[in-house]
C-alpha cells in the first residue's frame, strides 16, 4: 500500500483552495503553534515557495479509528486529499525551510521524503547553495529524516520554541556540488 500510494502522490504548488486542508494539517501536526501560519500571504510572497502533497481519494487510509486533534480534515467534497505541505523561503543563495507538515495518519510512509526531495530539486533549479532548517532536538524522527538527505547540524538557537523554550538545532544541506 505504501508504494502504491507514493506512486499516486502528487506534489504541486499550493493554491488558495488548499489552505483549509493545510491549516488542518498544521493544527494537527503542531498543536502548540501560535499564531497559525498565514498561508494566504505565503502563497504570494515573492521569496516563498509553498508546496502540497496530495493523493487521490481512492488511496485514503481508513480513518475510522483515527481522529484529528481539531476534528476536521479541511477537505471539501470533490477536493483531492492533501496529506502534507511545506513552506520554504529563497533568500540570497539559500533555501530556508520554514515548515514541513504531514498528517499524523500518514507519517512514516515516505511523504516527508518526497516533499524534501522536491525542495532539494527546486533549490538546485534555483541555484541555491544550501538548504537550512530548524528542528527540535526532541524530534528524533525528523532529525533522522534530514540526516538521510545529508543535512548536518551546524548550530543551535537557544530557547527557540515559544511553547516550551526548547532549543532548535540548525541543520544545513550543502547543495552547491549537487548540480
Amino acid at each position: 500500500m505504501k508504494k502504491d500510494m507514493l506512486t499516486k502522490l502528487k506534489i504541486r504548488s499550493m493554491k488558495n483552495q488548499d489552505i483549509s486542508q493545510v491549516l488542518s494539517i498544521e493544527k494537527d501536526a503542531f498543536p502548540n503553534l501560535f499564531p497559525s501560519t498565514n498561508f494566504r500571504t505565503e502563497i504570494y510572497r515573492k521569496i516563498s515557495n509553498c508546496l502540497i502533497a496530495e493523493i487521490p481519494e481512492d488511496f485514503l487510509l481508513n480513518t475510522s479509528t483515527f481522529t484529528y486533534r481539531n476534528g476536521y480534515t479541511g477537505q471539501e467534497k470533490g477536493d483531492s486529499f492533501i496529506i502534507g505541505y511545506s513552506v520554504t523561503w529563497e533568500i540570497a543563495d539559500e533555501t530556508h525551510i520554514i515548515s514541513i507538515g504531514v498528517r499524523r495518519r500518514y507519517l512514516r510512509r515516505g511523504i516527508g521524503e518526497k516533499i524534501i526531495s522536491k525542495i532539494i530539486s527546486n533549490s538546485i533549479n534555483k541555484s541555491s547553495q544550501s538548504i537550512t532548517l530548524e528542528v527540535r532536538p526532541s524530534n528524533n524522527a525528523a532529525i533522522k529524516l534530514y540526516e538521510k538527505f545529508d543535512f548536518k547540524v551546524v548550530g543551535k538557537r537557544h530557547r527557540y520554541y515559544s511553547d516550551n523554550l526548547e532549543d532548535a538545532l540548525i541543520m544545513t544541506l550543502n547543495i552547491q556540488n549537487k548540480k
